[in-house]
Formats: structure tokens, sequence, C-alpha cells
């Protein structure tokens, strides 16, 4: 008659399987509270937007990092608030930016008549040029990680 004995982990590992478990879940705790924290490494953005102190009602800002990488865009709600998103995902990479700025006014008229911008449905920007010119905006941020109101003063002079 042959004896067979099944070594479980706990021969193999010299009865310490408790120890090398309490390892393990502590590991998995570590990771998700690593992964979690890297998700809060965005900086949400957003706040309102006033041309010569009223806000303004339609638009489009532009967060462009400094050093390179993706921008971030919002639209221009008809409160004048905005916030930011990368691609589908709220916020951006905290860093430096320049921001830009750019409405348009409404469609011109179809009744309008002879050669011209109005006439062609051009639309005017009505925000001054330098705010829509990433060259040229006077706008610029440093975004730390975490939730962050940034008005945005435009005036027209």
């Amino acid at each position: 008659m042959s004896l067979h004995r099944d070594f479980s982990a706990a021969d193999r590992l010299g009865g310490n399987v408790s120890r090398w478990c309490g390892f393990g879940s502590r590991g998995l705790v570590l990771a998700a509270m690593l992964s979690a924290a890297g998700c809060t490494r965005r900086a949400e953005v957003g706040g309102l937007v006033t041309l010569d102190g009223k806000p303004l009602p339609t638009g489009v800002v532009t967060f462009t990092p400094s050093s390179g990488g993706p921008s971030g865009y919002a639209a221009i709600g008809q409160d004048g608030r905005y916030t930011v998103q990368t691609g589908a995902t709220a916020g951006l990479p905290p860093g430096e930016y320049v921001v830009t700025v750019a409405a348009n006014g409404p469609a011109a008229s179809d009744s309008q008549s002879g050669p011209g911008p109005l006439s062609d449905g051009i639309r005017p920007l009505v925000t001054p040029q330098r705010y829509a010119d990433r060259a040229e905006s006077p706008l610029r941020a440093t975004l730390q990680s975490g939730t962050q109101e940034l008005p945005l003063v435009l005036k027209s002079e």
C-alpha cells in the first residue's frame, strides 16, 4: 500500500502562506491607491468668460500647453461658463498653458445684398483678435492637480 501525499501551497512555502497572502493583499490595495492617485493628477478647470464685464454667451476656449502635448478645449455656454476637457476626458495635465478665446457673432442675414463678408455668410469675430491668437494672447494659466476656477476676463480695448 502506498501513501500518497498531496503537497499544498502551505507545505511548499514552509507554512507561511498567510504571511505571503498578507503581502499580496496589501500590494493590491497599494496598487489601487496609486492608480486612483494617478487619476487625480489632472487639473479640472472651468470658469466664467466675460467681455467688457458681461458674460460671453458663445465661443471656444483653448488651453495649449507651453511644453507641448495635447490641447484642452471648452465650448462657452450661454451663461458664459466653460469646463475644459482633453478629447473625451475632463481636465488637462497640470502645467503651464497659453489660453485663447474666440467667439463669432450671429450669422449675417440672407437679406443682405452686394459683395462682401456679410453677404457671404461669414460670421464676424466678436472677441478681439489678440485673444484668438496663441502668439498674442495675454491669457496664461499655471494649472495644478485638482479642481480650480479660472475666470477669463477679456476687454475690447
